[in-house]
């Protein structure tokens, strides 16, 4: 860890990763933090990073000097943005096979009620 020049602390990649890899393992990310004297959103961040880019997207110590903007979280190597973009499709494939379900079952009800109680056909 070091300090910058107003004496806020900065993190290296590993201190980040081991903290991460913590929380994975099924520790409490309230404790990781207590136990680390870090904030909680920071470790929340950092486990968002690993979570969209993999290990990489956690950079060594903050940003660049003389940057003026933050890197993008969502960034990373190609891979990882094709994993993260698949995985985003599978969740939404999911929806959509859960709302056709659903869609179905509402349309079974209305046909039960339109034919007096009589079963609903399949056609």
């Amino acid at each position: 860890m070091r300090r910058t020049k107003e004496g806020n602390r900065r993190f290296g990649r590993e201190f980040k990763i081991d903290a991460v890899r913590r929380v994975e393992q099924g520790e409490a990310p309230a404790k990781v933090a207590r136990d680390l004297r870090i904030d909680h959103s920071l470790l929340s961040k950092w486990c968002r990073q690993v979570r969209l880019g993999g290990e990489g997207a956690l950079k060594e110590l903050g940003r660049p000097v003389g940057s003026k903007t933050r890197p993008s979280l969502a960034r990373g190597s190609d891979e990882n943005r094709v994993a993260q973009l698949e995985r985003l499709v599978g969740r939404q494939q999911e929806m959509i096979d859960f709302l056709e379900q659903a869609l179905r079952r509402v349309e079974e009800l209305r046909q039960d009620k339109k034919n007096g109680g009589a079963t609903a056909s399949s056609e």
